[in-house]
This record gives structure tokens, C-alpha cells and sequence, in this order.
């Protein structure tokens, strides 16, 4: 929809459908606003409210939370004259997820305050998939963060002309020692990864709708490139999950993966290996769900994993890979997508 403020048009639209994502605390709405200014001024994003369809306040964010919460440069909240910001936000809503979001949103423009009240925004009734674990054996940890800039969380993808978000729910599994180590030594080789060479796990009884093969690794960590577009995601398997759903694994080891288009595949099979292909900071296992076969076509979909047991949170990121993580009383956790820092012991 299309607002007037003092002769300013503001524009607020929600691309993708919302989907929500079940945590051991609750329900979660992760999706994108996008704001427009499409006057001759410049456009200061003062505040937003996320409400339910019924008028319930969901969310509230201040010009500080919508500066960390948006793509706009050094944390910055205004919109330059015929362009656009995205405000990554995350909503969680209990137990009870509504029927729909409205936005209500303050701007300021030549000194000017005017509020927005935007229409309706449906929620998706799709049913996410229950999934099995994609790893096994040790301790693992969900790297992931709604807020890191360059996170896949914020990072479109695009392609014929359409920017996705592939990675909206994306996972980075990495392995860690009892005391929080990702890696056995600093030799600085792949090899020297906790996570390389472990086993990569069928999450559910599937087809294997793609899977590629034949991108080459470095032998040391610091020696990897960046890659193009194609080469990105590495080597990769992707499984139909049906219903228009597919789990994707991404980073695969040269040679390891054991599956071909076309092929079934048992949950608990073991498909591939963990590897250092493609676009990675050090070896990890990438997983997620997306709407397209293709890792970097598709729009990113919740889903839940059956069980996992969690230890522990990783609390300082700076820290992560060096020290301990915070432990937490075990518990295991049924029906949900980890939380971001988990600590999981898996079966």
C-alpha cells in the first residue's frame, strides 16, 4: 500500500508469504518489510508497530531497534528519496498464531511526523515439515542470527529478475569439542575441522530432486575464495519433501555425496559428508528449506526437527570456536526449530 505523508508517498509491502516457525518458546513470524520513499525528500523511520488482525499489539520497535532492524547503512533509519529500505523483523507471537499482521508505521519528513496504518497481511495455513536431524554424533551447535548483517537471514538472493531469501530459516550446524572448539589444532587445514567428514543424514523418507557434485575444495581454510553465483552454495543435495518443499544441504565434501536426482532415500541414510565447498568461513554443514530444489532459488520455509537435545547457548559469538559455551540444565526439545546458539547433543 501507498500512504501520503505532507506530500511524501510511503509505500509498505510484505513480498513473501509469512510462514510460522514453532520454537521450543513459542510461535515466531520471520519476514520482511519493505518501506519506500518515493518523494523528492528524505524519510526518517521513527517507530513501528506490529499488530495482530484482531488489534492485539504484537511488537513495538523505537528508532534504535529500527536502525539494527533494517539494511539502511551504519545503522542508520532514513530512507533516501526514491528508495527502499527492508526491515527484517521478527515477531514472536505464542502459543496462538494470528490470522494476520497490520503495520502501523511513524515517519518524519521536513520535520513532519505522520503515521501509516497499513492493510492486512495474511498468515500462511501451510503445514511446516517435521523433520530428523541432518547430523549425528557429538555436539553441535545452530549457528544462526536474525540481526548479523550478512547473515543469510539478510542476505537476497537474485535471480530472473526476483530477489529471494533463500536462508530466512537457514542453519550453519558446526561441531565443537568439550570445551567449544571447532577446530583439533591451529594447523589451519580443512582436514583440522571438528565438522569435516561427518556424516550428512536423510532428515525424511524422499526424493532426491538435485544434487551437484565436482566443486573443488581448498586445503586450508584461509586459502578459500569467493565464489560465483552457481559455485556458491558448493556441492549440495536437495530432497523433495512434497508439498512443495525442499531440504537442502549445502557445503558438501568432494566426492562424499552417495545420492543421485531421482533417487529415495530413507530418513537416517547417510547421503554425504560435511565439506568446505563453495562460499564458508570454515567447514560446516548448511541446511534449510526453501520452496525450489536450486539452494539459491527458493523462498526459505520454517520447519520443525522431531527431537534434540540441548545443553547448552552460545551467548558471545566473538567468543564462538574458543571457549566453552554457557550450559543450561539438558533438556530435550520435541516439535521445534532451534533456538539461535543452541548447544545440541544429537542421538
Amino acid at each position: 500500500m501507498t500512504a501520503s505523508a505532507h506530500g511524501a508517498d510511503v509505500a509498505m509491502h510484505v513480498d513473501a508469504a509469512i510462514h510460522p516457525a514453532k520454537l521450543a518458546g513459542g510461535q515466531r513470524l520471520l519476514y520482511e518489510l519493505h518501506v519506500g520513499n518515493d518523494s523528492d525528500a528524505p524519510l526518517a523511520l521513527m517507530t513501528l508497530d506490529v499488530l495482530a488482525g484482531s488489534g492485539k499489539p504484537l511488537l513495538h520497535l523505537d528508532q534504535k531497534t529500527l536502525a539494527a532492524d533494517s539494511d539502511l547503512e551504519n545503522d542508520g533509519t532514513v530512507v533516501a528519496p526514491h528508495a527502499q529500505a527492508v526491515l527484517y523483523l521478527t515477531v514472536d507471537v505464542g502459543d496462538a498464531v494470528p490470522a494476520s499482521v497490520r503495520h502501523r508505521l511513524t515517519v518524519k519528513q521536513a520535520g513532519h511526523a505522520t503515521t501509516i496504518a497499513g492493510r492486512g497481511v495474511s498468515i500462511a495455513a501451510a503445514v511446516s515439515p517435521e523433520l530428523a536431524s541432518p547430523v549425528a554424533g557429538g555436539t553441535w551447535v545452530a549457528v544462526y542470527s536474525d540481526i548479523w548483517p550478512r547473515g543469510h537471514r539478510r542476505v537476497f538472493i537474485t535471480a530472473n529478475g526476483h530477489a529471494r531469501l533463500p536462508g530466512r530459516f537457514a542453519i550453519d550446524w558446526m561441531k565443537v569439542d568439550a570445551h567449544g572448539r571447532t577446530l583439533k589444532d591451529d594447523s589451519g587445514f580443512v582436514a583440522s575441522s571438528l565438522s569435516y567428514g561427518a556424516k550428512v543424514l536423510a532428515v525424511a523418507d524422499a526424493r532426491v530432486a538435485a544434487a551437484r557434485d565436482g566443486v573443488t575444495e581448498a586445503a586450508r581454510i584461509a586459502d578459500n575464495r569467493t565464489h560465483p553465483h552457481p559455485d556458491a552454495a558448493g556441492n549440495f543435495i536437495s530432497l523433495d519433501l512434497g508439498n512443495g518443499q525442499f531440504a537442502t544441504y549445502e557445503h558438501l565434501r568432494p566426492g562424499s555425496i552417495k545420492v543421485a536426482r531421482g533417487d529415495r532415500v530413507r530418513v537416517g541414510q547417510v547421503i554425504a559428508e560435511v565439506g568446505f565447498s563453495g562460499d564458508s568461513t570454515e567447514p560446516h554443514l548448511h541446511f534449510h528449506v526453501s520452496d525450489s530444489p536450486m539452494p539459491l532459488a527458493g523462498e526459505g520455509l520454517p520447519y520443525s526437527l522431531d527431537h534434540f537435545r540441548v545443553v547448552g547457548r552460545v551467548t558471545d559469538w566473538n567468543a564462538f570456536g574458543s571457549q566453552r559455551w554457557h550450559d543450561i540444565p539438558p533438556r530435550v526439545v520435541e516439535h521445534a526449530f532451534p533456538e539461535s546458539g543452541d548447544v545440541v547433543d544429537f542421538d
